[in-house]
């Protein structure tokens, strides 16, 4: 819709309802954003192990998912949606990380540098369940770890998991089994008793 502002000069005015309608856009992402930005975090930190990272993954998420977000109709599948995003990013960031090899330091190295290894208290703390358990969700293979923390970190069902990672019913129950399996014997190698 234009308006004569001078005569002879045009000016783009929006008409309400697209006003409004942007409104409306804005007020969703905003409770998008609040429901799920820290369980999206949680999870991507999960995966990648890595805070910094996790941040950059989950903002990432949500500047695609707000780009998106006239795409989703179904109220219903907006968290499998935004899980989807998230687990698509955080894939691509783990791929092309794998990719770029750290530039070797060239710098001589002097015997008095201190000992970047972690002190006595560090190693005491870094034995505690949580990281031990973290440790053993990081040796999982990535699709293993994907499905396992969607089922019982996020309680997702089979049905969801299947919507996020794009696979049947049947095949979820398959790998979440597989899953759990690893996750057993990874934590068997950290020391916890079957």
């Amino acid at each position: 819709m234009y308006s004569m502002a001078v005569p002879g000069t045009f000016r783009w005015v929006a008409p309400p309802v697209t006003r409004r309608a942007a409104d409306a856009n804005e007020t969703r992402f905003a409770q998008l954003f609040d429901e799920y930005s820290a369980p999206i975090y949680n999870y991507v930190l999960r995966m990648v192990s890595d805070p910094d990272r996790a941040a950059d993954i989950t903002q990432d998420t949500f500047i695609k998912a707000y780009r998106k977000l006239d795409t989703v109709t179904d109220a219903t599948s907006t968290r499998s949606w935004l899980y989807r995003i998230a687990t698509n990013t955080a894939i691509d960031d783990m791929r092309r990380r794998r990719m770029v090899s750290p530039m070797r330091d060239d710098a001589p190295t002097f015997a008095n540098r201190a000992d970047d290894r972690p002190g006595p208290e560090a190693q005491v703390m870094a034995s505690t369940l949580d990281e031990r358990v973290q440790r053993a969700l990081d040796t999982l293979r990535p699709n293993h770890r994907q499905c396992l923390l969607l089922s019982d970190l996020e309680d997702m069902s089979a049905q969801q998991i299947g919507e996020v990672m794009g696979l049947s019913y049947a095949a979820v129950r398959t790998l979440l089994c597989r899953a759990r399996g690893e996750m057993r014997r990874a934590l068997s190698a950290e020391g916890f008793a079957r």
